[in-house]
């Protein structure tokens, strides 16, 4: 039997990181209609997806999962910034989930985003990304 260990982290491995990026949400059935550009930060990031934390769900008139014209689904460009080590990416993601929650300083979302579109050079940025912050940790 052999005994080893592999540097890439496995698909499902999420990281607790905040990373800047920039999402516009997209109506889901007029792909022409979108928002101005958000600024925000992860909260969680995986290959799979990632997790941010928004005081709204409402963008500009755009929900960022439903779209208003019908029960079709909004997306969310997306534009991870990985630092100076790794380039941007660019990813097409959906809302997956939300959660509200209540402080006393208001209310917020939880808010799940699932990649539904990720480059093949995208994903290999990512997961050397990933990989470089669980050698850190």
């Amino acid at each position: 039997m052999t005994d080893y260990t592999t540097t890439r982290p496995p698909a499902n491995v999420t990281a607790d990181v905040q990373v800047p990026f920039s999402y516009t949400v997209m109506h889901g059935d007029d792909p022409s209609r979108r928002s101005r550009e958000q600024k925000t930060v992860t909260r969680t990031l995986s290959l799979m997806g990632l997790v941010f934390e928004t005081s709204s769900m409402e963008v500009e008139g755009f929900h960022l999962s439903f779209s208003q014209a019908s029960f079709g689904q909004n997306l969310l460009e997306i534009k991870l910034d990985l630092g100076k080590k790794f380039q941007s990416i660019e990813i097409l993601g959906q809302v997956e989930w939300y959660e509200k929650r209540s402080s006393v300083q208001g209310q917020s979302f939880l808010v799940g985003i699932s990649f539904i579109d990720l480059q093949p050079d995208a994903l290999m940025i990512l997961r050397q990304f990933l990989q470089t912050v669980h050698e850190i940790s």
